[in-house]
């Protein structure tokens, strides 16, 4: 099933219930390790996603990463760099994150 945007009401709302996770770790395996550096509102669509975190690395800052987005699709993101090299990022949907965790979660249809 493909995912569909949120509203930026609602990807907020979402990105909110999993703020807990900030600063928590992702053990990938023993040399790999994510550290959470924030769970994010960002565009649905890849492309401008992709741009949004190139953004954020290079600036740090989620409100200056989104300025230049102008649309209405949202998603949630969380957004990870590698403890040993925080040059090296990951981008993780918020879908994929709870799949893989198991984690129970309704979001909003």
């Amino acid at each position: 099933m493909t995912p569909t945007s949120f509203t930026l009401a609602q990807a907020t709302d979402i990105a909110e219930d999993f703020d807990d996770l900030i600063g928590t770790k992702i053990k990938v395996s023993p040399e790999l390790v994510w550290k959470i550096d924030g769970v994010f509102v960002c565009p649905f669509n890849e492309d401008d996603k992709k741009m949004f975190a190139e953004f954020y690395q290079n600036s740090g800052d989620e409100n200056m990463s989104i300025d230049f987005y102008k649309g209405d699709e949202y998603d949630v993101i969380i957004f990870a760099f590698n403890v040993e090299d925080k040059n090296e990022y990951t981008v993780i949907p918020i879908r994929d994150f709870i799949d893989f965790r198991g984690i129970n979660y309704n979001f909003p249809e």
